[in-house]
């Protein structure tokens, strides 16, 4: 079957596309090398010397304000009229500015980030991720369309060391931070500075052989003993899921409130198994604020923190998984574990999801509608996703070709969102 939606026909006129900040690697760069070889233009603006590091052609630098970026983007796309608008990170505050000048203009959005399905999936998406994106909600919708793309094969490909992953950020860092003279006026989009970050990584990295045990403690005691599990994992406070597709300012308000939840309406044998992210940088004592919440609500011995362990074997016969809106999520429902979503996530579907309250949850969880989560995840691979990744020489060789193929082409065609809070 081919994967092209009604509608989607070749480009003929050459594209331009203007990219912005990027992964920490070189994945944007020869993106752009193949559409010039192919005949179109590619143009970059750098916003701190980080991007110059993983960006070898000529380029824009800006230097100026966040106050006096729409002024420039604004005279920079009126100069260079674009096509497209590349970027990753859709709400950081640069990329929301330019999102919105690009469109003004007609240039279409196409956002790149790591894949609502792991670990070798890109998303390359219309108008934005999450709250803005164009995959459907609507059961009925989703069995149509998943019908025009082939089954996902679930072959792993390629997979990211973590340690390249740490060497490319330290790099950008050093970029950012010691060439700041370069671009003085830049204002981050993380919560937190880059070193205190690492400063919470290797201290957790120090910890971590002490937590190892604890965990492996606490995960025994579960398995020694049958009783209703849920499942909650934790996400990263800084991460755009939390502060702008959640109702939540923190990730800890969240945990308060479904922590909260459960003492009061689960029952009395449920435990509770709340794991950290596996790349928390341990700035927050987790430890100390999950057994604080639940000494507080009198469930201290019903609550489990574990850093670490097999997320499938939790979700494993676990009564239900609870989460903001995690990628977790997807896996969860394609194990058949029932599923409540407290934030704004595109797999937050009736039919898959659980759609009443929280409190209600926790007694009458139901597992997902199975063939509507299979043609879910059908149309989520072939619309949004292509294969491959951002930091080894076997992704890149996989998600370069795949990126400029669909740039060409146009992405599959899905309806837009008809809410008053997601892109047109």
């Amino acid at each position: 079957m081919v994967q092209q939606s009604a509608g989607q026909q070749e480009r003929k006129t050459p594209l331009h596309v203007l990219f912005l900040q990027g992964p920490t690697s070189f994945y944007m760069e020869q993106v752009a090398r193949q559409l010039i070889a192919r005949g179109h233009r590619a143009s970059r603006i750098n916003l701190h010397f980080g991007d110059r590091f993983f960006w070898r052609l000529p380029a824009t630098n800006y230097r100026g304000s966040l106050e006096d970026w729409r002024a420039f983007i604004a005279r920079f796309l009126d100069a260079n009229p674009i096509t497209h608008l590349f970027l990753l990170g859709d709400r950081r505050p640069y990329h929301r500015i330019a999102i919105e000048e690009a469109r003004r203009r007609g240039a279409e959005i196409i956002c790149s980030e790591l894949g609502y399905l792991r670990p070798d999936w890109l998303v390359l998406e219309r108008d934005g991720m999450s709250t803005y994106s164009r995959m459907p909600r609507e059961p009925d919708t989703i069995r149509t369309l998943a019908q025009r793309f082939d089954p996902p094969d679930p072959t792993i490909r390629c997979t990211t060391p973590f340690w390249r992953l740490a060497v490319t950020d330290i790099v950008y860092t050093i970029g950012e931070v010691f060439f700041r003279l370069h671009h003085p006026h830049y204002k981050r989009h993380a919560i937190y500075h880059p070193f205190a970050e690492y400063a919470g990584w290797i201290r957790r990295w120090f910890l971590s052989s002490f937590e190892k045990r604890r965990t492996a403690q606490a995960l025994a005691t579960l398995s020694a003993t049958p009783a209703p599990t849920f499942v909650f994992p934790l996400q990263l406070s800084t991460d755009f899921q939390i502060r702008d597709h959640s109702p939540y300012p923190d990730m800890p308000s969240a945990a308060d409130e479904i922590i909260t939840s459960f003492a009061a309406h689960a029952p009395a044998a449920a435990r509770l198994v709340v794991k950290v992210h596996p790349l928390d940088s341990g700035l927050t004592a987790w430890r100390e604020v999950i057994t604080t919440m639940a000494e507080r609500h009198g469930v201290g011995d019903r609550v489990f923190y574990v850093d670490g362990g097999d997320i499938g074997q939790m979700l494993h016969g676990a009564e239900g998984c609870v989460l903001v809106n995690s990628t977790v999520g997807l896996f969860a429902l394609q194990q058949g574990c029932p599923l409540k979503v407290m934030g704004n996530a595109i797999f937050d579907v009736p039919g898959m999801t659980f759609q009443g309250p929280l409190d209600t949850f926790w007694s009458k969880s139901t597992p997902p509608d199975m063939d509507l989560v299979r043609d879910f995840v059908r149309l989520l691979a072939g619309a949004l996703h292509i294969r491959g990744g951002y930091y080894t020489k076997e992704a890149l060789a996989l998600a370069v070709p795949a990126t400029v193929q669909r740039l060409e082409e146009g992405l599959p065609w899905l309806p837009p969102r008809n809410t008053d809070s997601a892109a047109r």
